[in-house]
């Protein structure tokens, strides 16, 4: 090997050190990790946008999503989006990284209209939030700001209820006509999810009893046990297959349900009382703009005509249910 090869070995190596360590240094020393980002449009009495952020540093560089620093939440108002988004990274202890944000958390009085905004921005910026899941708040940002200045572990325990209702929030990617989200509240100084979900369209959003956020979830086909209290009792499906077929002038639904192991079989009155819920749903997310079962491309399957013959501008169609369990 001549000198001038030895030279060159020998520079490769130290540029090659010299990159790692800059990169080691970029990516995990010298980043706030965005774990949330929470959004609260303007009202009437506040004229603003809110953005706050919940962050880690500077352990959450890590790649593990479990990162082990401490939560915390900073907060900033702009008159656009993209102003209050700049003014909250501020309050950050190092440049952001969204690379683990999962969450985008919204004011539970907001509509489609504020997510397509939210959603184009994300586009525009190097969030990687496109995936993230969507839930609603019932609290301004001033409450949220207040709760965290009066207990300093309120960041922490916000996560930690917003990853438990993570696996009923759509993705940020589903928003298309419509949106079914989770709501949180705040009820003396401790964030809770209150089993109720808002449905959202480009105007407004209707808020749904627990029964029939349960009950559209378990139509929905989202997995895990739905719980039903009922006035005899309550009843839990474990799992469900859910069929709709086009009958005459309207539909017919049927749930096959499964029952929690070591529970009694659901009687007479209430698999009746479940089929009445059932079409009470259907019914109420159809007049507020959802066509929960895609009643209109069955329709349009059955009469073959290549494209959906019914829309949500129409009076729902007659709608009947059956539910029933499995012996075992």
């Amino acid at each position: 090997m001549t000198g001038q090869q030895r030279a060159l070995r020998w520079l490769a190596a130290g540029v090659l050190v010299l990159w790692c360590g800059v990169f080691l240094r970029a990516e995990n020393t010298e980043k706030s990790m965005v774990r949330a980002l929470i959004l609260t449009p303007p009202t009437v009495a506040v004229q603003n946008w809110t953005v706050s952020l919940l962050y880690q540093f500077p352990e959450a560089a890590a790649d593990a999503s479990d990162a082990a620093a401490q939560v915390q939440l900073c907060t900033g108002q702009g008159n656009t989006l993209q102003t209050a988004l700049t003014e909250a990274e501020r309050g950050l202890p190092r440049k952001a990284s969204y690379r683990l944000c999962e969450y985008l958390l919204l004011n539970a009085e907001t509509t489609l209209k504020t997510i397509r905004q939210a959603e184009t921005m994300l586009k525009e910026e190097p969030v990687q939030g496109l995936s993230a899941r969507v839930l609603c708040m019932d609290l301004s940002g001033e409450e949220l700001a207040a709760a965290d200045g009066e207990n300093e572990l309120f960041p922490e325990q916000l996560l930690q209820v917003v990853k438990e209702a993570a696996p009923q929030a759509p993705h940020l990617y589903e928003s298309r006509n419509t949106l079914l989200a989770p709501v949180l509240i705040l009820t003396d100084g401790a964030i809770e999810n209150v089993e109720e979900m808002l449905l959202l369209t480009e105007t407004e959003n209707t808020r749904l009893t627990p029964a029939e956020s349960q009950m559209a979830q378990l139509l929905l086909g989202q997995s895990g046990e739905h719980t039903f209290p009922l006035g005899s009792g309550q009843v839990t499906f474990r799992r469900c297959v859910v069929s709709v077929e086009a009958v005459e002038d309207g539909f017919a639904v049927t749930l096959t349900g499964q029952r929690r192991a070591g529970t009694a079989l659901p009687t007479a009155v209430q698999c009746a009382a479940l089929e009445l819920l059932c079409v009470q749903t259907v019914q109420r997310c159809w007049e507020n703009g959802y066509d929960l079962l895609s009643l209109g491309a069955v329709r349009a399957l059955k009469q073959g005509t290549g494209r959906e013959a019914l829309t949500t501008k129409n009076a729902c169609p007659q709608v009947q249910a059956d539910v029933s369990f499995l012996q075992f």
